[in-house]
């Protein structure tokens, strides 16, 4: 009471109470809009968290299908390798340029009076393929280049194919070097042959006749291609063999 003369028929406690209460009240709605607070930012971070996930589900997905394209992808080069290795095996073991060819070749390119002894076919093995890189195809060069730069070691390297240098030596005999020069001239323009050299020419007799024995030596081109048919000998016939 703020004086002797003012009465209050309220009890002594009800204000400090009534205080007391609306101190409660504020807390309480304090405490609520905290919880609510709280409440709406779990539901965000979970609703964010489930994006995340579904998001990296999608992610790992297209990396494991990634995964799959490069493996499938990877196995197809292996298998193209493998095919080139065997095609250049089997084409390394066929001659490029046939025998009947050949000596079709050496026919039309002979002079009216030059006439063959014998022709010698002798193979080596081509110095040039004795390197790495000799002998392979780019798809290779390229695959080798992509194993070094990735650090991958091949348990057996794939068999390469032997290339060959072809020797062809002709002997024959004419009347004179005019048509040894002129059969040179006609191999030099030829597609098949190349490295034309004159090894022999001599003089002998042959019933009271002067002639000329010769030899000539070449190499077949590695890369001639010879198309069926389009090299037919002069004559239906030689009697002289490729040995």
């Amino acid at each position: 009471m703020s004086s002797p003369n003012q009465l209050s028929f309220l009890p002594e406690d009800y204000l400090e109470t009534k205080r007391q209460r609306r101190t409660n009240v504020i807390c309480a709605t304090l405490f609520l809009t905290i919880m609510s607070g709280i409440g709406f930012a779990f539901t965000t971070m979970e609703k964010s968290l489930r994006a995340a996930e579904k998001e990296h589900e999608e992610v790992s997905k297209q990396y494991a299908e990634a995964a799959t394209r490069i493996e499938q992808e990877r196995q197809m080069q292996e298998k193209q390798l493998k095919m080139n290795n065997q095609a250049e095996l089997t084409a390394s073991l066929l001659e490029k340029v046939p025998r009947s060819v050949l000596l079709a070749e050496l026919t039309n390119a002979k002079p009216a009076g030059v006439s063959f002894l014998d022709v010698i076919l002798d193979s080596k093995i081509s110095q040039n393929a004795s390197g790495s890189t000799a002998g392979r195809s780019q798809f290779e060069l390229k695959r080798a280049a992509m194993d070094a730069a990735a650090g991958v070691a091949k348990a057996a390297a794939a068999p390469q194919a032997k290339v060959y240098d072809v020797t062809v030596k002709v002997t024959g005999i004419c009347d004179n070097d005019i048509q040894v020069s002129q059969f040179m001239a006609k191999l030099n323009h030829s597609k098949l042959v190349r490295d034309v050299n004159l090894l022999i020419s001599d003089e002998f007799n042959v019933a009271d006749a002067k002639m000329r024995k010769f030899q000539i030596e070449m190499m077949i081109d590695p890369n001639a291609e010879v198309q069926p048919g389009t090299i037919k000998p002069r004559t239906a016939s030689t009697a002289v063999e490729l040995k």
